[in-house]
């Protein structure tokens, strides 16, 4: 644990040395891939299969259930040396990880207060993952919605939904960024749809075509919420370099510089908020 807390903050200090990305890049490529280091690293399972990449990007859902502790990764974590299990307890712990499980915590509080104030609510979930979220409602432990669609493109995710989540009720869908932005409105409407990490990968452009395309099947008096990582955690440096996992980090203001791609007129308001520990800033669109 204190070796990879030292390995963090070490390549937060080497991060914050650089302002030329291809040189930081460089740096990543030379200095710290070749470094024994790497490998001692890779004995924790979740800082491997960031690295590994087995579905083809770092944030898979997967990597996520290590984040959230669930049972699910009980085989990954028990294969694991020591040294690794141990680094494990650290890794899922730092301020990147915690956010990711604040930002869980309120989309489930908004869940339950959506179907609070409408009882046959229509929720989407946008790029759902295994829809851990779920676990944490009140609303969907009970059914209490009228329609709950959870939507991504990576199938074996779908599966672990329809397993867990489909007796409740929550349709599982496969779909992604470009099929959403051409063919979104054929889903319905809705009166909540949330993407968590999505637009964390998403450059300008993309995010704010998806934007429009969301917020315009929100149900009248509906709500979107748009979550994305903040510049500037204490992470991002380690988990560029002995990750190899890049987000896109975008502050308050470039939130809603993406929202100003919104048709005007239609919105009553957007406004932004941040998780507890000020590591993930939320968009709010308001039809």
């Amino acid at each position: 644990m204190e070796g990879i807390r030292l390995l963090r903050d070490g390549m937060r200090a080497a991060r914050n040395e650089f302002t030329d990305e291809a040189d930081w890049r460089n740096f990543i490529a030379t200095r710290v891939r070749p470094h024994p280091a790497l490998c001692l690293a890779h004995e924790d399972p979740f800082i491997r299969r960031a690295f590994a990449k087995p579905r083809g990007y770092a944030g898979d859902a997967v990597l996520l259930d290590f984040i959230y502790h669930h049972p699910a990764n009980r085989a990954w974590v028990a294969t694991a040396p020591p040294r690794g299990r141990a680094a494990l307890g650290f890794s899922t712990n730092t301020p990147a990880p915690r956010a990711v499980r604040n930002r869980a915590w309120l989309l489930a509080n908004e869940i339950d207060a959506v179907c609070a104030r409408a009882p046959r609510a229509a929720i989407l979930s946008m790029a759902c993952g295994h829809l851990r979220e779920a676990r944490d409602s009140c609303a969907l432990e009970a059914g209490a919605f009228g329609r709950f669609v959870a939507l991504d493109q990576d199938v074996e995710s779908l599966e672990v939904v329809r397993r867990d989540a489909g007796p409740l009720g929550v349709e599982a869908m496969e779909g992604s960024v470009k099929t959403v932005i051409a063919r979104g409105p054929r889903l319905g409407s809705f009166d909540f749809i949330y993407a968590a990490g999505l637009f964390d990968y998403l450059n300008d452009r993309v995010a704010a075509r998806l934007l429009c395309t969301l917020a315009g099947m929100l149900k009248r008096g509906g709500k979107l919420w748009v979550a994305n990582f903040l510049p500037g955690i204490v992470d991002r440096g380690f988990m560029e370099s002995f990750m190899d996992w890049w987000l896109i980090y975008r502050t308050p203001r470039q939130m809603l510089e993406i929202a100003d791609a919104l048709p005007p007129g239609g919105y009553s308001s957007r406004r932004t908020f941040v998780e507890i520990e000020s590591n993930i800033v939320f968009l709010e669109v308001r039809r």
